[in-house]
């Protein structure tokens, strides 16, 4: 028997998991553990990627007039930031609402993690080692750093940070596939205890009709054997008469 509607089912592949395996504690927190390993990944990743970004924009505002940094870092910047602030939300919504919301909520969050399966694997391919624009490869050095277009006041160094994508490229990664886990699986509401009990009130009613039942085909089998006594109460006297059968 079926626990819950499959239809207020959400996530991609929920419907697949055993009934017995998705009413359980294992199932629901392995589902809560992944929302705190996406956070931890995206603070992780975006505090490793702004100390990058940090190291680039004094190198690379050291030598030029103009400020700001390369489009695709902004744009890594932005997403880490945004996963940060999701995850987040996402986390704590799932530790207070007990079967992760209504359903609205529910395929909202699916819509998320969508999203942010594909933000991350931008981020993957704009912090890859193999040519990414955000990647470890791009290296700034310190060139023109005393010119007078130095709009910093300072003297630079070389870039030691270039080695800092290959923590972002690696997280991004991780995180793509956590945001997939649930995107396909999430938690249901917690009504195996319910129906649980509803069957077991069913079967306690279905035991005692049974109980009636025997009960009156063993009255009427010794009312039909010979010399049965049945006692009336329906004389006027008062007294009690009994009908041989």
């Amino acid at each position: 028997m079926s626990y819950t509607s499959r239809a207020n089912e959400t996530g991609l592949l929920t419907r697949w998991v055993p009934d017995r395996l998705k009413h359980s504690r294992l199932y629901r927190w392995f589902l809560r553990l992944t929302r705190v390993l996406q956070f931890l990944s995206s603070v992780i990743s975006l505090g490793i990627f702004s100390q990058r970004m940090y190291k680039v924009y004094r190198l690379v505002n050291s030598i030029k007039t103009r400020r700001g940094v390369n489009g695709a870092i902004g744009a890594v910047e932005g997403i880490l930031a945004a996963a940060v602030l999701y995850t987040l939300i996402a986390t704590v919504m799932s530790l207070l609402l007990k079967g992760g919301g209504p359903r609205w909520l529910r395929w909202l969050w699916v819509l998320f993690d969508i999203l942010f399966v594909g933000a991350f694997i931008a981020v993957a391919v704009l912090t890859s080692p193999n040519g990414g624009m955000a990647g470890p490869r791009h290296c700034y050095d310190d060139r023109g750093a005393t010119d007078t277009a130095n709009v910093t006041g300072e003297t630079t160094t070389g870039d030691d940070s270039c080695d800092l994508p290959w923590g972002t490229f690696i997280l991004a990664i991780v995180s793509t596939v956590l945001h997939a886990i649930t995107a396909a699986f999430h938690e249901v509401r917690d009504t195996y205890r319910k129906h649980h009990k509803a069957g077991s009130d069913e079967h306690a009613i279905a035991g005692q009709h049974q109980q009636m039942r025997y009960n009156y085909g063993g009255n009427n089998v010794a009312a039909a054997a010979p010399g049965y006594q049945q006692p009336q109460m329906d004389n006027p006297n008062g007294t009690h008469r009994t009908t041989h059968v």
